[in-house]
């Protein structure tokens, strides 16, 4: 348990470190992909929907509570539905089919990055068709790529 738990830590340090000190350069007009999401994929995928809403709360809070969110709350509620939504699939890899399991992957990145974005923008000008266009699919497929790829390279199954 003690072990699982340094293994954890380890893990969100390094997804810290690369959302505060790589990301900035990998930004695309605004765009960046979110470590921190994926790792609470991972967490939701492999402990369950309790650790994985649970884990997202945290790291999200942390995250608001360090900054690297625009409201305070706002990247704790994100992450905490993306855990627990991670939480279904608890098991599930090897049971689904591999589009479908990457498909309701990018489901769930999708449902993080629209709760994130239409409160961020409550109250702009900009259209719902503008933010989908603009910030929520872009954001999703770029984040959808890290998450495949990571999963492809170091698959937890």
């Amino acid at each position: 348990m003690l072990k699982k738990l340094i293994l954890l830590a380890g893990f969100t340090l390094i997804a810290l470190f690369l959302q505060v000190l790589l990301v900035p350069w990998m930004t695309i007009q605004d765009i960046r992909p979110d470590f921190i999401l994926i790792l609470v994929l991972f967490v939701g995928h492999l402990k369950g929907k309790m650790a994985g809403q649970l884990y997202g709360f945290g790291i999200g809070l942390l995250m608001d509570v360090l900054g690297m969110g625009s409201f305070l709350g706002l990247s704790a509620l994100t992450k905490t539905v993306a855990g627990f939504s991670a939480g279904f699939l608890h098991s599930q890899k090897s049971r689904i089919n591999p589009l479908g399991f990457y498909g309701i992957n990018l489901l769930i990145i999708f449902l993080h990055f629209l709760i994130l974005y239409l409160i961020n923008f409550k109250g702009s000008d900009f259209s719902f068709e503008f933010i989908l266009l603009r910030y929520m699919l872009p954001a999703t497929i770029y984040s959808g790529v890290f998450y495949i790829l990571i999963d492809y390279l170091f698959p937890i199954d």
